[in-house]
């Protein structure tokens, strides 16, 4: 029994330097920053619903690194150095690419990731008009890709965060009203009377394109309504 005691208490001896071992090694400490563009420009998609994938090179037991991309395109990434995959999913409000892109993570490390969207939305501006309370939009849609489009909504949100799901009012223009992109797109929302004793609001548009859940937006901006 003196034994097995003497035995049971080197191997708990053991794994606990294991542990400590194990839990003084170094977290990361590397930044990986970038922007998703277009053309050079940053392509903005809904808060924390679109994401890149990173894989790391070099090790036995790989497992992917989700890369979460705020909604004006950009992302973060803490990580420890080393040669890195970056994959851009499906899903998005772009066209697939199965290409990767090589990242080599050296201390704080910056790439752009570019992609080819659907569709793009150009030329957006936003007017208020206080008497009435209507927000008016206008902007240039261009098809890119091959797929047909299915709508652009404007939103109307109470924070900076705007989108499909953070929004308080929209309105939407089907592909009907789209037919013909050659021309300005105009939208509007008449606020309610809660938004409009508001002192701002936040607006945003957003072009989805048929059978892709995700839609490409242009940057948020703040509209003063006092």
């Amino acid at each position: 029994m003196k034994r097995k005691l003497i035995s049971f208490i080197i191997i708990m001896f053991i794994i606990i330097l294991a542990g400590c071992e194990f839990d003084n090694y170094d977290p990361p400490q590397s930044f990986l920053t970038g922007t998703v563009t277009y053309n050079g420009n940053a392509v903005g998609v809904r808060s924390g619903g679109t994401q890149l994938e990173l894989w790391q090179y070099g090790y036995a037991l790989r497992s992917k690194i989700p890369v979460y991309i705020a909604q004006d395109g950009t992302f973060s990434a803490k990580l420890f150095d080393g040669n890195y995959k970056l994959v851009r999913l499906s899903g998005a409000p772009w066209q697939p690419q199965t290409d990767t892109i090589g990242v080599t993570v050296n201390g704080n490390t910056t790439v752009d990731v570019p992609v080819t969207p659907y569709y793009t939305i150009t030329n957006a501006n936003f007017t208020y008009n206080r008497s009435t309370g209507v927000i008016t939009s206008t902007c240039n849609v261009t098809k890119v890709g091959t797929l047909n489009i299915a709508s652009l909504t404007l939103y109307v949100g109470v924070t900076s965060i705007v989108d499909a799901n953070n929004s308080s009012q929209t309105n939407v223009l089907s592909a009907a009203a789209l037919a013909d992109l050659s021309t300005l797109k105009t939208n509007a929302v008449t606020l309610n009377a809660t938004n409009k004793a508001r002192q701002y609001v936040y607006v945003r548009l957003g072009v989805q394109t048929s059978g892709v859940g995700e839609r490409l937006y242009t940057p948020v901006q703040k509209i003063s309504l006092q």
